[in-house]
């Protein structure tokens, strides 16, 4: 690098290089950065936005704790009294939610949320334990059915879920373009790890629901990568540019269809006239998450129509 570049780059690229907060004399002659308040930031309404995560993900919550349970070795008893323990604090939880839904107050909202973190946060270092003992080697190391990725993947949700009521709890406001890839790259990796557990958990003569399967694999795998370099494209300043409205129809229009491929999948194995070992509360498990997932991107893309 010649000492004249280098001082360019000590010109125009000092810290904080085009940040929302930016001032003009921090970017290149060539670039103009946006002036104060013209990102538009995601906004949200405290009480109604916690319910809706909170009536939601604890019954997710609840749900893993089950599954969990379940696939545990018969000789991991500790681990299967825990993970019954936390199932039914989940329910008790639910419940909770439930009741300070039919009257909520910001007060008792924000005692809900700050439980249902403490909780997670509990779930979520089980969940660390138990994925280590799987995939480690010696006396420590169990059995039974859960797949490593599987545990993987119960754990960012859980990760997840405390990241959203933090934010509330906080008020944390960020640009609605951030928000809006971070919940492409999100369930777009859920919807891929999703496809991978039903094509291992289907019969294998069930050969086109399969094929189906790993197709939607293969899509949300790709759609992941794609989130994750529209959001390197649009740091720092996270501006809504055109592309980020097309990426977020293209995401609804694949959320839709996995979420009716797992719909009909799973009214078929409730009739039992599909051929699989996914039992029925799996199956309208991952239904309602997709489902959570094409309400999203209809909210963003709402959000997206209001920008000028």
């Amino acid at each position: 690098m010649t000492t004249e570049t280098h001082s360019a780059i000590n010109q125009y690229f000092k810290p904080g290089f085009c940040q929302p907060d930016c001032v003009q004399q921090d970017c290149p002659t060539n670039f103009t950065c946006p002036p104060p308040g013209v990102i538009p930031l995601s906004r949200g309404n405290f009480i109604a936005d916690s319910l809706e995560n909170n009536l939601f993900w604890l019954r997710i919550m609840m749900e893993h704790a089950l599954f969990m349970r379940l696939a545990f070795a018969c000789v991991n008893m500790d681990l299967i009294n825990e993970a019954q323990q936390y199932e039914q604090a989940y329910a008790q939880q639910l419940n909770q939610a439930k009741a300070v839904a039919n009257a909520p107050t910001e007060q008792s909202v924000r005692a809900l949320n700050q439980a249902s973190i403490e909780l997670t946060q509990a779930f979520a270092c089980f969940k660390t334990m138990v994925l280590d003992r799987i995939i480690t080697c010696g006396p420590t190391k169990i059995g039974g059915y859960n797949y490593p990725l599987l545990i993987d993947h119960i754990r960012r949700e859980a990760v997840a879920f405390i990241s959203r009521l933090n934010a509330l709890q906080t008020g944390r406001v960020e640009p609605l373009a951030l928000t809006i890839v971070r919940d492409q790259t999100f369930w777009h990796r859920i919807m891929a790890d999703h496809a991978k557990f039903i094509a291992h958990l289907l019969d294998p003569s069930e050969r086109e629901f399969v094929e189906q399967a790993n197709s939607f694999s293969v899509l949300f795998d790709s759609k992941r990568l794609q989130a994750l370099d529209l959001k390197s494209m649009l740091e720092p300043n996270f501006a809504v540019y055109p592309i980020l409205r097309r990426f977020t129809r293209d995401s609804l229009k694949a959320a839709t269809q996995i979420r009716d491929f797992k719909a009909a999948a799973t009214e078929l194995i409730a009739e039992c006239e599909l051929l699989s070992i996914i039992p029925v509360l799996l199956a309208d498990h991952v239904r309602r998450e997709a489902e959570m997932f094409v309400e999203t991107m209809e909210k963003r893309l709402n959000e997206l129509s209001q920008v000028k």
